[in-house]
């Protein structure tokens, strides 16, 4: 178990800055994940913790120790961090004993010891029955099992995960997000967990520290974030959502390129930008806060995705029932009942009017 403290921890490429002075503090046990989109600097952060990688200002410290920074560098070796890859990186002429063991051979440990540490993080992981077999004869999510016990296998303070799940398929990567926060609990062992992905993000995290362009946007419970994003950056990275440009008039909310309206009673003024996430419109028999032409229906199984125009082609993204796909039709006409909305001074920037996913 670990704490780890970062003080305005910058990285600078050829006068490009990857992370822009990172804070933070993170807690005994907590779960931590570093979310964004490709090249936004999460990966980065995460190996200046490791120590592969030196800040170029900055402090971080483990469990009160500064690691990086005031002339101070400790090497990864000596770190008390467990790391997983991307790629498995597991021995393909180790079976997955020696694999899992590696760590505690070259601490020359005495080998009545390994046996009684590796079987008992196989348990944890899962492979216990699998030790004797070779990678090559094991899937994608056991090899993935195997490095998460190479990691955990030295007991370190601090476990750092960079995209563990980004090359298993969908049914694996499920699975796996629950093994790893099953584990996280059990071993009660501090995590710092990147990924693009924000449903591992969600259903993983204490908190979730959303990176954009190397700069925080926002740091919060999956929950908070979700709910409460501070931008449209965030309300667009995290889940779906319609963003309208709009104007504020007499306690309104009037569309632009539409004849319609939706009642307002924030304090902002003149244009902005109203933010529906889709799975917070319904589908509703008489009168609704909205109207529309359905114009595109998917059935996914679990949910009817609908394209509903507001007029003159401004479309709005709905999520309804499944079971409305055999009662809707294309071309038909709605009422729309607007049950949560979030609502932005308009700054101009792009894809405003766009339905983002």
């Amino acid at each position: 178990m670990s704490t780890i403290s970062l003080h305005n921890v910058t990285k600078v490429y050829d006068d490009e800055t990857v992370i822009d002075n990172f804070t933070a503090d993170i807690k005994d046990g907590e779960f931590i994940t570093l979310l964004g989109p490709s090249g936004c600097g999460k990966t980065t952060l995460l190996r200046m913790i490791a120590g592969f990688r030196k800040p170029s200002s900055g402090t971080i410290a483990i469990d009160g120790v500064t690691v990086s920074g005031d002339g101070v560098f400790v090497p990864p070796e000596k770190r008390g961090i467990g790391m997983v890859f991307q790629t498995y990186a597991v021995w393909p002429h180790m079976n997955v004993f020696d694999n899992v063991a590696y760590p505690l051979k070259i601490q020359k440990m005495p080998k009545d010891l390994i046996l009684t540490k590796v079987r008992a993080i196989l348990d944890v992981v899962h492979l216990r029955q699998y030790e004797t077999r070779m990678p090559s004869e094991l899937s994608g999510g056991q090899q993935q099992r195997v490095a998460l016990g190479r990691a955990l296998v030295a007991e370190p303070k601090l476990l750092l995960l960079d995209e563990p799940l980004s090359n298993l398929d969908a049914k694996l990567r499920e699975s796996m997000r629950f093994e790893i926060k099953e584990i996280q609990k059990k071993l009660n062992i501090t995590v710092v967990y990147v990924t693009h992905d924000q449903i591992e993000a969600m259903t993983m995290s204490d908190r979730v520290f959303l990176i954009n362009k190397g700069v925080v946007q926002q740091e919060a419970s999956p929950l908070e974030i979700y709910r409460h994003p501070v931008n449209q950056f965030v309300a667009n990275f995290v889940g779906k959502a319609n963003f309208l440009s709009g104007t504020v008039e007499n306690g309104r909310i009037s569309i632009k390129n539409t004849s319609q309206s939706v009642p307002y009673a924030g304090n902002l003024t003149g244009d902005v930008i109203l933010t529906l996430r889709p799975e917070n419109i319904r589908i509703v028999e008489g009168a609704g806060d909205l109207t529309g032409t359905i114009r595109m229906m998917y059935y996914l199984g679990n949910e009817n995705d609908c394209r509903v125009d507001l007029g003159n082609g401004v479309m709005l993204r709905v999520v309804a029932d499944p079971h409305t796909f055999d009662d809707l039709s294309l071309d038909q006409q709605v009422s729309l009942k607007i049950q949560d909305e979030l609502v932005y001074q308009d700054d101009g920037s792009d894809n405003r009017d766009k339905i983002l996913t």
